[in-house]
């Protein structure tokens, strides 16, 4: 994993973005610590229109957002021998996805607009351990000019980071309600704005900022592109139907509806099933991976089945390293991450993050679009949030129980 070196701004010359920190205290992180209740209703309705295709693509922001973590899988992973990379099994991962706020945006422009996420992964339950940013930019059928066959398809292109602000993020990687702010006044350094600005001028630019401003923070991956479907496909998503233990004991994964999809949210990559060629950034620098993916989202899990392969080496039948058995048409590529045995990351939901105006009342009217609000969704999770979510003793209690189910296996 590669070590970033942090950089700090100084934001004396920011007066923009200022009045923001006093917000994220550690008292309110604490408060939602404290929050023992499960709440569903964190869950956002966007306003509905009669087109099918814009009703879909609200119903996926909708959920796209919180955080979701696979530590039960993991745990059942272990119960059944199963360990990560050639063992079989599932790395401890963790997803963050924070939607851009679209408060200070007219009504009419904010039913139109694209959706930035900034979305981020880490091990162990630990956001000190990011091992990879991304950010996304999810487009309305109606706005999507890629020659979609199916209207109701929801575009999401995948970027990275510049290294400056993901230099940035890492110093709060335990505070993703704060990366849009940060966000921001990466942008703002990079324009040079002057320090004395009226609060018009500062609407002004965040509108800017989510317009004009994110692109310019960041990289495409071509040839990545991912579609959502309102539909699953049989053979991309075969998953959905799989035991993934074969067996019927208490310890396989429960059955939450996932055979009844009309709820679901599922994607592929427009690629198909050749997948696209990328440079690594975060996992090997310098090296070329081929990637695959599909995804399905509910309202309580995520599911991800994210897999990368090395196209510039052929490994022999017998010496372990390939993909023998062929079945993503990948040849002996020698697998570089994701599952061996084809069944996704499942992720369960840990909290919601939500986009609404939660500071109506501030005399600092530009506060309100960088204002977010965490809400715990599951409690038993909530410890894989950071160090303000748990106790130390905790958290090695829980990274042990891992090591005692694989011992006990």
């Amino acid at each position: 994993m590669v070590a970033f070196a942090c950089i700090v701004l100084l934001f004396s010359s920011l007066q923009a973005v200022s009045s923001f920190t006093s917000h994220y205290s550690r008292s309110r992180r604490v408060a939602i610590q404290q929050q023992k209740r499960i709440n569903i209703e964190c869950f956002q309705t966007s306003d509905a229109t009669s087109d099918d295709s814009d009703n879909y693509f609200h119903h996926l922001l909708s959920q796209f957002h919180g955080d979701f973590d696979n530590y039960h899988q993991v745990i059942r992973d272990r119960n059944h021998a199963l360990t990560p990379a050639d063992g079989g099994g599932h790395e401890h991962i963790h997803c963050t996805l924070v939607p851009c706020p679209h408060t200070a945006v007219t009504q009419e422009q904010r039913q139109n607009n694209d959706q930035w996420i900034l979305a981020a992964f880490y091990f162990n339950g630990n956001p000190r351990q990011i091992f990879r940013f991304r950010m996304y930019k999810l487009i309305s059928p109606q706005d999507d000019d890629s020659n979609n066959i199916d209207g109701e398809k929801v575009r999401m292109k995948l970027h990275t980071l510049s290294s400056e602000l993901e230099q940035q993020l890492r110093q709060y990687s335990d505070q993703p309600c704060t990366w849009w702010r940060e966000t921001y006044a990466v942008w703002l350094n990079s324009i040079n704005e002057g320090e004395n600005e009226s609060d018009d001028n500062r609407s002004n630019e965040w509108i800017a900022f989510q317009s004009e401003g994110i692109q310019h923070l960041v990289s495409p991956l071509v040839g990545c592109d991912v579609l959502w479907d309102p539909q699953w496909d049989p053979k991309k998503h075969a998953y959905l139907n799989v035991d993934e233990y074969g067996d019927d004991t208490s310890s396989s994964p429960p059955t939450i509806g996932k055979n009844n999809n009309d709820d679901g949210c599922h994607a592929t990559m427009e690629a198909g099933a050749k997948g696209a060629i990328v440079d690594s950034i975060s996992l090997i620098p310098g090296k070329r991976i081929l990637i695959k993916d599909e995804l399905s989202l509910w309202e309580d899990e995520f599911w991800i089945n994210d897999r990368g392969y090395d196209p510039d080496a052929v490994v022999d039948d017998n010496d372990g390293g390939g993909n023998d058995e062929n079945e993503d048409g990948v040849g002996n590529m020698p697998f570089v991450y994701g599952n061996r045995r084809g069944v996704p990351y499942k992720l369960e939901r840990v909290s919601c993050i939500s986009t609404e105006n939660t500071n109506e009342g501030s005399d600092d009217m530009f506060s309100v679009p960088i204002l977010l609000e965490r809400t715990i969704h599951n409690q038993e999770l909530a410890w894989t949030l950071g160090e303000d979510f748990r106790e130390q003793i905790e958290y090695e209690e829980k990274l042990s129980a891992v090591e005692e189910a694989l011992l006990q296996s």
